[in-house]
């Protein structure tokens, strides 16, 4: 069991339970697994794409939906705070472009191509393990 959350000062100022971390459940802690994996995807996706040149979001989204096939691509409102976050850790830099029409474009730093290869092997090695779970294989 893992602890989540802590109890807000508002409850405890109301007689509410005792101040400090609260239990969570398995199933609490799957979904947050599931949320991590997913944002991590995503960033990947980004670096992916990133890593064949400079692109602004729109090509970026419509990159990952085209070299997926499909399988993947970003729902409305989910692009743009990754790429703040991955900027804000210098795994990307930007620069505005154009005059009447400016468009900010992302580039791969040689932090973010580090990101990116770290992020493959452990990608790969998790997904080896569950195909290997799955086709009841021992993971490579």
């Amino acid at each position: 069991m893992t602890w989540g959350r802590t109890i807000p000062d508002a409850v405890l100022m109301h007689g509410g339970p005792a101040a400090g971390p609260r239990p969570t459940s398995q199933r609490d802690d799957t979904i947050v697994q599931q949320i991590t994996l997913s944002k991590r995807i995503n960033e990947l996706l980004v670096l992916a794409v990133l890593d064949h040149g400079p692109a602004h979001g729109y090509q970026i989204a419509l990159s990952v939906e085209e070299r997926t096939g499909g399988a993947f691509s970003f729902q409305h409102g989910t692009l743009y705070p990754i790429l703040h976050r991955l900027e804000a850790e210098g795994q990307l830099r930007s620069q505005w472009h154009g005059e009447r029409r400016r468009r900010k474009t992302y580039h791969l730093t040689p932090a973010g191509r580090a990101e990116l290869a770290a992020g493959a092997d452990e990608l790969e090695r998790k997904f080896r393990a569950l195909f290997g779970l799955i086709r009841g294989t021992h993971a490579a």
